[in-house]
Order: C-alpha cells, then structure tokens, then sequence
C-alpha cells in the first residue's frame, strides 16, 4: 500500500515565496488598474468636462477590448508550446510595458476641451474623447492578457481546495489593499480641494487635479511594474517540460475552444453569478464620488471632511467584514453556501442606500452610510474567498470530464487543465465585459447634464448593485454541483 501511494504525482501548491511572488502580480495589476478605473470616469467628466456620453463610450470600449480580447488570449495561452521561460510567463512580458504605458497616458489629455458657460456643463469635444479611447482600448488589451495569464495558470500551480483557499486567502487580502491605496488617493486628492464638487480644469482645484494626476499615475505604474516582474520570476512553469509532448492545434482548432465553456451547464450558472456579482462594482466606479459630494454631503458648504471619513469607511469595513467572512469560511466550511449568504447580504444592504431619499440629518446620513455601504463595500471584496477556489474546481470538473468523454484528445487531468483553463476564465472576463459595458452605457446616457449632481439618481444608481447581486443569488440557488469541502 506504501508503495503504491508513494508512485502517485504529488500535487502542486504554491506555497512561501512562491505564494508571495505570485500574489505580488495580481497585486501590481489590481493596484494600477483600480487606479485608472476608479478615478479617470471622474476625471474626464468633472475636471475635463468631457461630456458623459464620451466618457462612457470610452469605459463601454475599453470592457469591451478587455472581454473579447480576454477571450482570444485564453485560447492562445492555452494552445502555446512550453518553452524554457515557461507556457503562459512569457506573454508577461509582452503585455506588461504596452498596459502600463496607455494607463499613464490616460491621464495627459493632449487636447483640453473649450471651456463654455454654463462652467458646470459638459461639452462634446472629439479630440480628447478619441484620446481617452485609444488609451483605453490599449489598456483593456493588454491589460487583459495580464489578467489572464495570471488567473488560468493557477488552476495548475494551485492543485488543491485547502492551497487554492489559501492562495485566495492572500489574493482577496492584497485585492483590498490594492484597492484602499488606489481609490484613497482620490479622495485624499478631493479632500484637499477647496470645493470638491467644481473641479473644472479652470479653476484652482482643477489644475492642481490636472497636474498631480499624471504624477500618481506614473508613481503607481513603476511599483506595478517592479510587482508584476517580481510574479514573473516567482512563477514556475517547468513542470510543463517533464510532462507528455506538446501536441499544437490548427487554429480552427484552437478557437473551438472558445465555445467549450459553453457546453458546461453548471459553469455557466456560476459565471452568470460572478459576472454580475463583478459588473456591480462598475456602479461603484461611476457614483461613489459624487455620492458623497452631492448625497452624504448634500447641503454641506464645506465636503471635504466627508472623502476623509470615506477613506476611514472603506479601510475600517473591509477589513472588518474579511475577518467576519475568513471566520464564517473556518467554521461552515461549504464554500458555496458562504458565497450565497454573501450575495444576499451586500444586496439587503445595498437596498437601504435607498433610505438616502428621505431627507435625513447628516448624523443618520453618516451612520446609514456606514451600516450600509460598509456592509456592501467590505462584503463585496471578501467575494473572492469563494469565487477564486469555486472557479478553480469548476475547471477541475470540466478538465476531468473532458478526459473522460474525449479519450483521443486527453490523457490525463493535468494536461486538460492547461488547455481549457485560459478559454473558462476568458470566457468569464468576456461576459463581465459585455455586462459592464452595458451598465456603462447605459449610466453614460443617465448621468448627462445636471443628472451627474442628482441626488435621487445618485442614490437609484448606488442602489442598483443590489439588483446585480440579487441575480447571482438566483443562478447560484440552479448550481447542482457537489464541492469538495476541503
């Protein structure tokens, strides 16, 4: 019996260093692009006064780029031939300096806008919106080939429940981290303005917006990137060269691979889930900052403070709801009942945003924003304690069933992993895209003109993410698979 266990593979985890290093890449990638997503909306239409609109074509273009190009690059990566440097490490290399390049020039608009009275209003001015597209179409494709090239080669150096719930453990901690030191420069940048709510690139407050931007944006592209190549070299690829011979598919046959996931029935009720429990947190992107200028802050002449506690909120909650979820997960341990009763919290909170219509003293103000949008911000980045390790044996699942439905094309598990792994997780990015740029599109339009500064538009708009995470409840209640439970 000893020997016969000990002829058996070991199974791969990452562990040490090699956790560390490979965590540092997604942090890298998070810390830049949370930047870029979370302030440039922002940016363009409050400080450039580019028209809404524009901007959301801008941000419906750079999904878009991010999902289709996500869904190519998963095919690709998983039909390259193993080399010495590794099969999907070397595609680090080629999108890293194109992604971090078009996400700083993002923010040096070459062509300014004409400033026309009334100063509030947007305008429709085409140079600089067809600057803000390009930048985001190079930053969505490269930055996509980042993201996947990171996600599909976990599934193979992360082979087991406990090392992928670990591995997620240390991913959704530095995703929170990433996330407070992107999105608190911002509203540390508001802060320190005299009026947060007229930003115009005019006016004192403005420039100085215009010329610390492209400073933040270039600090936090050289940490991304010292990040990133630290994850290169920490990744190890070279049990692809031990293994059976590679075996290159035609490219019909590469890109039928494309259409695989879609045959998985119950993956795709999990993606639908994790689609829409991602795209909420675009809603995010759009109203949080003039959600607290013109809706906690309403009638305030003085709003600075408020981006301040927003800072201390944001921080304090995440923290506070992983150590909640981290307990809940050591003590029920069925991933997938947690990630339920996570969905149906953040929506239940998100629907007492809508308690901001009434007209409430700025105390309560406060303390529902805390209760609620604490609730729904802290929740929300915890959800990849779930995700992450649920994903990974989805694919585990398929790969399995693909060896044993297609003997010709598969001899063994491992090596069905890294040929499906990169269309599963494109095919996710893909669908997050289509959704959210829909979303975009769709609050481009909303938010024209003085909507941007309505309260009740503000507050529908926040609201909404509860609608999104209500679907995924939805699909997750279909799910029939049987997850291991540790």
């Amino acid at each position: 019996m000893e020997n016969s266990k000990s002829t058996l593979p070991s199974l791969r985890e990452l562990h040490g260093s090699r956790l560390a290093g490979y965590s540092m890449g997604f942090f890298g990638l998070m810390l830049m692009l949370m930047l870029t997503e979370s302030y440039s909306y922002n940016f363009y239409v409050y400080t450039i006064r580019l028209d809404s609109i524009l901007v959301s074509i801008g941000s419906t273009i750079n999904m878009l780029s991010m999902g289709f190009s996500s869904i190519i690059f998963g095919v690709i990566l998983d039909n390259t031939k193993p080399n010495k440097i590794g099969k999907r490490r070397p595609y680090i290399l080629l999108g890293l300096p194109l992604w971090l390049i078009a996400a700083i020039l993002i923010y040096f608009p070459p062509w300014i806008p004409p400033v026309t009275p009334p100063l509030y209003n947007t305008v429709l001015y085409w140079p600089t919106a067809i600057w803000y597209w390009v930048m985001n179409m190079i930053k969505a494709i490269f930055g996509s080939l980042l993201m996947i090239v990171f996600s599909s080669v976990l599934p193979e150096i992360s082979q087991t429940l406990a090392n992928r719930k670990k591995a997620a453990m240390v991913a959704t901690n530095l995703r929170i981290l990433s996330s407070i030191i992107s999105i608190s420069f911002p509203n540390i940048l508001q802060s320190l303005l005299e009026d947060p709510t007229n930003t115009g690139y005019w006016t004192n407050d403005g420039k100085f917006i215009m010329k610390i931007m492209p400073i933040i944006s270039i600090i936090f592209g050289i940490i991304a990137m010292i990040l990133i190549l630290i994850s290169f070299f920490s990744i190890d690829e070279s049990f692809h060269l031990t293994g059976r011979k590679f075996e290159k598919r035609t490219i019909k046959a590469t890109f039928k691979n494309i259409f695989k996931p879609t045959k998985d029935k119950e993956y795709m009720k999990f993606m639908v889930a994790g689609v829409n429990t991602q795209s909420s947190q675009f809603v995010l992107i759009f109203t949080i900052i003039p959600f607290i200028g013109f809706v906690l802050g309403r009638n305030l002449p003085s709003k600075q403070f408020l981006f301040i506690l927003y800072i201390i909120i944001s921080i304090s909650t995440r923290f506070v709801w992983l150590y909640i979820w981290r307990l809940i997960i050591k003590r029920k341990g069925n991933l997938l009942k947690i990630y339920k009763l996570n969905v149906i919290i953040i929506a239940v909170a998100a629907f007492f945003e809508l308690f901001f219509l009434f007209e409430l003293n700025l105390f309560l103000r406060i303390i529902l924003f805390i209760l609620s949008f604490g609730t729904v911000l802290g929740s929300m980045y915890s959800t990849n304690l779930f995700h992450s390790p649920l994903m990974n044996e989805l694919i585990d699942r398929a790969a399995e069933n693909h060896v044993m439905n297609d003997e010709n094309e598969f001899t063994d598990k491992n090596q069905a992993v890294t040929r499906i792994s990169g269309s599963y997780y494109g095919l996710f990015s893909l669908s997050v895209s289509i959704l959210a740029a829909i979303s975009s599109t769709i609050f481009g339009f909303i938010f024209q003109g003085n909507n941007s500064r309505n309260p009740v538009i503000l507050t529908l708009g926040l609201m909404s993410m509860g609608l999104f995470h209500i679907v995924a409840f939805a699909f997750l209640k279909l799910l029939k698979v049987k997850f291991k439970e540790s």
